[in-house]
């Protein structure tokens, strides 16, 4: 009994560690580092090397392969989302996103994907999202004379959200098997939290504006999925969790060398 605790505990730890790091980077940098900080898997990440303990190869491959199609529910989600922020409370625009992800991860979870399938899904949504939030992308914001300190009460929300997460999939995984438990893990809790604190604090048209930006960023975690999902049957686990990593920050990295540069007019986080 013992060691379940113990186990359970440095899930948690783990997990909710690896998120504040990631908040207070996407805190004290602004909309588009923040997007691309908050788009790498640090709350799926943790799951699935924790799922990859647990259980064998063809189980993660089946969740990873299921998480890549519910990939496209949150591109779905941040669509809603940067459509809605800007002029709109947190309520009102989280809600409909929190809503639409539902919405198409519902239907995700009721059928059968292949690789290319997902990934035809994966490219209609992100390819619209990208299309209808591009104007977003290039909107000039005035830089903030004050930059955020993230506060400890946040980073202590935010970790638990995702502990708790983590530790509530990995305890159902088994009962919930590979294709619902990839679906379940596919979820934006860690937009979601951090959006939550955010909205407030840095207001509507910063956010839609980092939400376009996520768009773009979270297409490449569903392309880490896809390698999971091709390498750890044939190579195991250590390598397959290793190379899906490697993909991650290698394409945030290109989307950064890519994204506009708007010089001193990129503003900071400010605290309100």
């Amino acid at each position: 009994m013992a060691a379940i605790w113990l186990t359970a505990l440095i899930r948690a730890l783990t997990s909710g560690t690896v998120v504040v790091l990631a908040s207070v980077l996407a805190e004290w940098l602004g909309p588009v580092w923040g997007a691309l900080v908050v788009s790498l898997p640090v709350s799926a990440g943790p799951a699935y090397v924790f799922m990859a303990m647990e259980h064998d190869a063809a189980f993660v491959a089946g969740a990873a392969l299921n998480g890549f199609a519910a990939n496209a529910a949150t591109g779905l989600f941040l669509i809603v989302y940067a459509h809605r922020a800007a002029g709109r409370n947190m309520t009102a625009t989280l809600g409909p996103a929190i809503l639409a992800w539902l919405a198409a991860a519902l239907p995700v979870s009721a059928l059968t994907w292949t690789p290319t399938t997902a990934f035809l899904l994966n490219a209609l949504v992100y390819g619209a999202g990208a299309l209808s939030t591009r104007h977003v992308v290039r909107a000039t914001l005035v830089r903030s004379a004050v930059v955020a300190r993230p506060r400890p009460l946040d980073l202590m929300i935010r970790a638990s959200a995702v502990a708790l997460f983590v530790a509530a999939l990995l305890a159902l995984s088994t009962a919930l098997g590979p294709a619902r438990t990839g679906v379940i893990a596919a979820f934006p809790v860690t937009m979601t939290s951090a959006f939550v604190i955010l909205h407030r604090r840095i207001g509507g048209a910063a956010m839609a504006r980092l939400a376009s930006v996520a768009i773009r960023g979270v297409f490449g975690f569903g392309l880490t999925l896809l390698t999971l999902h091709l390498m750890i049957q044939p190579y195991g686990a250590a390598v397959a969790l290793t190379v899906a990593l490697l993909v991650s920050l290698i394409y945030s990295a290109g989307l950064l060398v890519v994204q506009p540069r708007p010089g001193r007019q990129e503003p900071g986080i400010v605290t309100r």
